[in-house]
């Protein structure tokens, strides 16, 4: 209280501090400073809802943990079809806006007569674009070996194969913590003792990212 005044130190997540002399309590009366309170308090809190989330955090020494999953298209040569594939992953900054780490891909394949399954660990890197905004672009690329079993009438296989993925995507932060991305992607396969594969394929996911 300071000549009949008082004072409001309104913060805002990441930005700056305000400073508002909002009442004089010598010429309202309670229900009038009452109703300044509430004012202030709901621009308060409309303020910090919109400023909240500007900033992702892709700063060096970041972790990130999250994954996604996706339908695709696949082409063959005497054949196409659709899967459904999960990659939970888990990634860390090693500088400002640039992320390595490892998934772990899993999908599911079924045509008439036919079961795939799909199992690995992936290496993988992403690069975001610019500084940290509420929206940020990125690319990304991985290469690894994985496993997979597939089953045709009464005929089981099982081998290894060489992948290779590419692609861009996007990431959409609703707060300091959490993005919402997705990510159009180009993966090639080549078994071990079968022709090469590729697909083309548009994924949804979320990370969640923290600091030690």
């Amino acid at each position: 209280m300071n000549n009949g005044y008082q004072y409001y130190n309104i913060i805002f997540p990441g930005t700056f501090i305000c400073k508002l002399d909002v009442i004089n309590y010598k010429s309202t009366t309670p229900l009038k400073q009452l109703a300044m309170k509430t004012k202030v308090l709901t621009i308060a809190l409309l303020s910090s809802l919109c400023l909240f989330g500007l900033y992702g955090q892709t700063e060096q020494g970041t972790w990130m943990l999250g994954g996604g999953a996706s339908t695709g298209y696949h082409f063959q040569s005497d054949n196409n079809y659709f899967s459904i594939y999960l990659s939970p992953d888990m990634g860390y900054f090693l500088a400002d806006n640039l992320a390595a780490g490892a998934s772990i891909p899993l999908s599911l394949t079924i045509e008439e007569d036919y079961i795939s399954i799909d199992y690995g660990i992936t290496p993988f890197i992403r690069y975001y674009f610019g500084p940290p905004s509420e929206l940020m672009f990125f690319v990304t690329g991985s290469f690894g070996i994985d496993g997979w079993s597939s089953k045709y009438d009464d005929t089981t296989n099982s081998s290894t194969r060489i992948t290779g993925n590419a692609g861009v995507g996007c990431t959409y932060f609703l707060n300091e913590s959490i993005g919402l991305e997705t990510i159009l992607g180009y993966t090639y396969y080549k078994p071990k003792d079968y022709d090469p594969t590729s697909n083309i394929s548009l994924s949804l996911g979320f990370q969640i990212y923290f600091s030690r």
